[in-house]
C-alpha cells in the first residue's frame, strides 16, 4: 500500500498534537479561553466568586484539577466565574462584574468542569483588534435544551449556536436570528467540538470533524460575546462552554491537529 508523503506527514502531525498544547500547535491566537492549560504551562484560567461570602480568588488549571477550587468554594456552596482569563497573551480577558450574570463553575460543592450558562449569563463586548476575514473559532459546548435557538457566542458579524427550526448547529446573521449556514444535527446534553471559519463564500461550519460549507458575509471581527449576544436575535445559551479559541486567520491547515488535541482531552467523538 502506497502512502503519500503529505498523508504521512499529516498523520504524524495529528499524533504529535496529542502531546502538544493548543497554542504550541497553532500559536498567535487572538483570544483563547479554557479550564485547562492551552499554553503548556500553568496559567491563570479563572477568577471565581463563592456564594457563601462573595470572596474571590484566581485559579490556575492545576488549581482546578487538584481540587483547590472546590475547596475554596466550600461544601454545599456555588462558585461563579467573574473572569475567564485569555491565555493567548493578548489580555482579552472575559470579565463579568455583575453577580447574576456570571456563569457557574461549581454547583452545591461539585465541580461542573464547564462554565454553565443558564439563560441570563454572559461575557459581553470583549473588544478585539479589527480583523478582516478569514477568522477561525474553535468551541467545545453543549445545550441543555433541545428545539430552542440558543447562542454559544456572538460577534459584530455573526452569532453561532443551536437552531430550533432544524435542530442543527448554525451560524446566524447578527441581530436577526436568521441562519446563514446550517451544519450537523444536535441533541441536548452532549458536548460538541465546532470549527467556525468566517471566510466569505468559502466559510465553514465544522461539527465533530464533519464540514458544511457556505457563506457568512464578508465583514471582519471587532468584538466577541460569550454565552449570549447583546446584539439580539438569538436567545442566551442554556448550556455549558468548556473552551473557545479565536484566530484572526484561516486555521484549516491546523484544524485536524487542533481537533485531535481537543478531542483527546474531552473525548467528544
Amino acid at each position: 500500500m502506497h502512502i503519500s508523503l503529505d498523508s504521512a506527514l499529516g498523520r504524524q502531525r495529528r499524533l504529535n498534537s496529542v502531546g502538544e498544547s493548543v497554542l504550541q500547535i497553532a500559536p498567535n491566537a487572538a483570544a483563547a479561553y479554557s479550564l485547562r492549560s492551552l499554553t503548556g504551562g500553568d496559567p491563570k484560567v479563572v477568577r471565581v466568586r463563592r456564594s457563601s461570602d462573595n470572596g474571590e480568588q484566581d485559579f490556575t488549571a492545576s488549581g482546578i484539577s487538584s481540587g483547590a477550587l472546590v475547596a475554596f468554594v466550600g461544601s454545599g456552596n456555588d462558585g461563579f466565574v467573574e473572569t475567564w482569563y485569555d491565555q493567548s497573551g493578548n489580555s482579552k480577558d472575559a470579565v463579568q462584574a455583575t453577580a447574576g450574570s456570571q456563569p457557574k463553575i461549581v454547583s452545591a460543592g461539585s465541580l461542573l468542569n464547564e462554565l454553565l450558562f443558564e439563560g441570563s449569563q454572559l461575557f459581553d463586548t470583549i473588544t478585539l483588534s479589527d480583523s478582516a476575514q478569514p477568522n477561525s473559532i474553535f468551541t467545545v459546548s453543549n445545550t441543555k435544551v433541545a428545539s430552542q435557538t440558543r447562542g454559544i457566542y456572538g460577534t459584530n458579524v455573526s452569532q453561532a449556536g443551536y437552531y430550533r427550526s432544524s435542530n442543527k448547529h448554525a451560524i446566524f446573521s447578527t441581530g436577526t436570528g436568521s441562519a446563514t449556514l446550517e451544519g450537523a444535527a444536535y441533541v441536548a446534553d452532549r458536548d460538541y467540538l465546532r470549527f467556525d471559519l468566517f471566510n466569505g463564500a468559502s466559510s465553514v461550519l465544522g461539527v465533530d470533524g464533519a464540514t458544511t460549507s457556505g457563506t457568512t458575509g464578508a465583514d471582519g471581527l471587532n468584538r466577541l460575546d460569550i454565552g449570549d449576544s447583546t446584539l439580539g436575535g438569538v436567545s442566551p445559551l442554556n448550556g455549558g462552554i468548556k473552551e473557545l479559541i479565536l484566530y484572526a486567520s484561516d486555521q484549516s491547515a491546523n484544524r485536524a491537529a487542533l481537533e485531535t488535541n481537543i478531542n483527546s482531552h474531552y473525548s467528544i467523538f
